[in-house]
């Protein structure tokens, strides 16, 4: 499927992938980046103002001085790579009712109405919804968005010191807090989890086939490849083994890795492998997997066309890990 690389997943199938957000580390370290700003990214209950596939961006300074909510502080995401070196922020609402957040949205769409996407309609979306367009039109907002969502989600969850309880102040333009009562520093997490296409091994690509499964958290027909979390102390080929035998019951090998993406719901990094079944028993384990399914490459075609499965939406690394076993695209499902 990947013209440039067959070994590696095609960085066109992940979305959230497609461009690299110039963040500034060593610059966001020394100096607090956010006041020199220049645009800032609004995100109100988690939703992005987008027209025309772009974000709209306001003016820092138009957006003035709001009251500091301890879990919702401003964070500098980066600096935009258009050669206008403009540094931009995210700031981030939860109440539509409260006057900062509607003086924050009134001003986003007098920036939509003068600006150049004006023609076409202002919408809240979730990153989710809008993450295929923005990869596809605008790269660089699809990296500045996945950044804001995740960086944010953290920040929610926590505005207080893990190990004393006591308040934390947020430091290095929005990327660490520190406890004030211990001095502890504290810094955005990532938790890595893997996901994998799993194949019987057939040396016959017609008679090849892909194991999907249908978790039980999913409803109607939705099937996609087995996940999991990285364990402490695990490599990411133990993981994969481990998952797997659990989730399935299938022993498997030939562990390789295909690529990784983002995935900020609320703060996983996704390590995408293939492996090879090489024993067990094929069997759901009831909980988090209910149903487990093999398809050869027409079988999974046929089903997907006929919609008697629904598989992962193109936001997804589960359906480029699909799509890069299928060696072809298919139609977005709008999972």
């Amino acid at each position: 499927m990947n013209s440039k690389d067959p070994s590696v997943l095609d960085p066109d199938l992940m979305p959230l992938n497609r461009s690299r957000l110039e963040r500034r580390t060593p610059e966001r370290d020394r100096a607090d980046q956010r006041p020199a700003s220049r645009l800032t990214l609004v995100l109100l209950n988690g939703r992005m103002p987008v027209a025309g596939g772009r974000l709209v961006l306001v003016e820092r300074a138009a957006l003035g001085e709001f009251r500091e909510v301890p879990g919702l502080p401003e964070v500098y995401l980066g600096e935009l790579s258009n050669g206008s070196a403009d540094g931009v922020t995210v700031r981030p609402f939860t109440e539509v009712s409260d006057q900062d957040a509607r003086t924050a949205v009134r001003l986003v769409e007098r920036v939509h109405a003068a600006g150049s996407t004006a023609a076409e309609p202002i919408e809240w979306s979730t990153l989710r919804a809008i993450a295929p367009a923005l990869g596809a039109s605008e790269p660089e907002h699809a990296a500045l968005a996945v950044t804001a969502q995740a960086v944010t989600s953290w920040h929610v969850d926590h505005p207080r010191c893990p190990r004393c309880g006591d308040v934390t102040d947020v430091e290095r333009s929005g990327w660490m807090r520190r406890c004030r009562a211990d001095g502890s520093m504290h810094f955005p997490r990532t938790d890595p989890a893997v996901i994998v296409s799993i194949t019987d091994g057939h040396p016959d690509p017609s008679r090849e086939r892909i194991l999907l499964g249908q978790s039980a958290a999913w409803s109607g027909n939705r099937f996609s490849t087995l996940a999991g979390f990285v364990e402490p102390g695990e490599s990411i080929e133990q993981a994969v083994v481990r998952e797997i035998e659990e989730e399935s019951g299938l022993v498997v090998g030939r562990v390789r890795y295909l690529g990784s993406q983002p995935w900020p719901f609320p703060r996983s990094l996704m390590i995408g492998c293939t492996a090879r079944m090489e024993g067990g028993a094929l069997r759901p384990d009831g909980e988090e997997i209910l149903q487990l399914r093999w398809f050869t490459r027409e079988q999974l075609r046929t089903a997907a066309l006929e919609d008697e499965i629904v598989l992962p939406g193109k936001v997804s690394i589960a359906r480029a890990l699909i799509e890069h076993w299928l060696g072809e695209p298919l139609p977005e499902s709008g999972w």
